[in-house]
């Protein structure tokens, strides 16, 4: 009988370690994540692959206050827009059947887009007159003031704007100098100026 209770608790003892073994050696989840482009002006579209991965259930969070995705195809990219300017980390959270879980994660770097402020002035008939056009200013410019440099100016929203608008000077054989300043929807600035020179009669 005591032989058989030694025996017994041997085989307990291997199944034990056996076990152990097999949860030791078993492949353990893994979160890889790969991001392109990680860097860009805004609005900028990110294409995440996390197809390098292993494990059951992924759950992305792109950082950026967005609801995060969840699946269980590893295989398919993932494309995200962020919106604003700024500095997110992604992160992936790889499971497996068991519980366990790893993760990776991403820095997307957000830049400002580009915003230059551009005026272009011609002398009209009569010959105190002068076109303005501002259309080639680059942007997401949401806003803009024009100054003539008389004392005079215009304001408004850029989605309304028409190019080129007229301008009238009072004296005659003069400089002004005409200011225009532009604001971007992320509130970024920029301004250029142009003297004009006024003709003698």
């Amino acid at each position: 009988m005591k032989r058989k209770l030694i025996v017994l608790g041997a085989l307990a003892v291997l199944v034990v370690l056996g076990l152990t073994a097999c949860t030791i050696f078993m492949s353990l989840p893994e979160a890889v994540i790969e991001a392109v482009p990680q860097m860009g002006p805004a609005p900028l579209e990110v294409t995440f692959d996390i197809s390098k991965s292993k494990g059951q259930v992924y759950t992305l969070d792109f950082g950026d206050g967005s609801p995060t995705t969840s699946g269980t195809d590893f295989t398919a990219p993932i494309v995200h827009t962020y919106g604003d300017p700024g500095d997110y980390v992604a992160t992936l959270t790889v499971e497996d059947t068991r519980g366990n879980t790893d993760t990776a994660t991403v820095t997307i770097k957000v830049q400002y887009p580009p915003l230059m402020a551009v005026l272009d002035v011609t002398v009209q008939t009569p010959p105190y007159t002068f076109a303005f056009d501002a259309s080639g200013s680059v942007g997401e410019i949401d806003r803009y003031v024009l100054y003539f440099g008389d004392g005079d100016f215009i304001a408004g929203d850029w989605a309304t704007a028409t190019w080129p608008v007229y301008h009238t000077y009072p004296a005659q054989t003069e400089s002004y100098v005409a200011t225009l300043w532009i604001e971007d929807i992320y509130g970024q600035d920029d301004s250029t100026m142009e003297v004009v020179e006024t003709p003698a009669p």
